[in-house]
């Protein structure tokens, strides 16, 4: 691609995609906070839910990019919110399994509808091939950033993909 065109294309996507992260970032966190729910603990709950009941501390600050005592931190919280159960790994005692209880998988599924509520409410008012562009052009996206992650050996982001 010329230089100077992928510049002023730089220039138009760089913008944009700060935008709708960052006003993306604070709906959500605006819409858990009324659950007494921070996005960190959201997404250890959900990496914990996507790991199942074999859930180790040491998984969890891998997949959420954190430092394990700032996981413990978020797992100890969760923990006093009757949200996850922790105990040793009966094979490897020095293992911690983090479990989400009930209650969270319920918080958890109660998230995904007013999420999905309100994507759909926003998509609805896009044309219908606009969104299916949308969809093709995000995959793409996260395809490339994941192979750029892959090259570095830095870990792909948290959660990308799923959910």
């Amino acid at each position: 691609m010329e230089e100077r065109k992928l510049r002023e294309q730089l220039s138009g996507i760089e913008p944009l995609l700060l935008r709708v992260s960052w006003l993306e970032q604070r709906r959500f966190a605006q819409e858990i906070a009324v659950l007494n729910l921070t996005p960190p603990q959201f997404f250890v709950l959900r990496c914990i839910v996507a790991h199942g009941p074999h859930c180790t501390m040491s998984t969890l600050a891998g997949d959420t990019l954190q430092h394990c005592a700032t996981v413990t931190g978020v797992v100890d919280r969760l923990e006093k919110m009757g949200l996850v159960t922790r105990q040793r790994d009966a094979q490897d005692r020095r293992q911690v399994l983090v479990e989400v209880t009930p209650a969270a998988a319920d918080l958890l599924s109660r998230i995904r509808g007013d999420r999905e509520k309100r994507l759909r409410e926003t998509l609805l008012r896009l044309p219908d091939e606009d969104v299916s562009e949308l969809l093709r052009l995000l995959r793409v996206y996260l395809e490339v950033l994941h192979l750029q992650y892959e090259g570095t050996g830095d870990p792909p982001p948290a959660g990308a993909g799923r959910d």
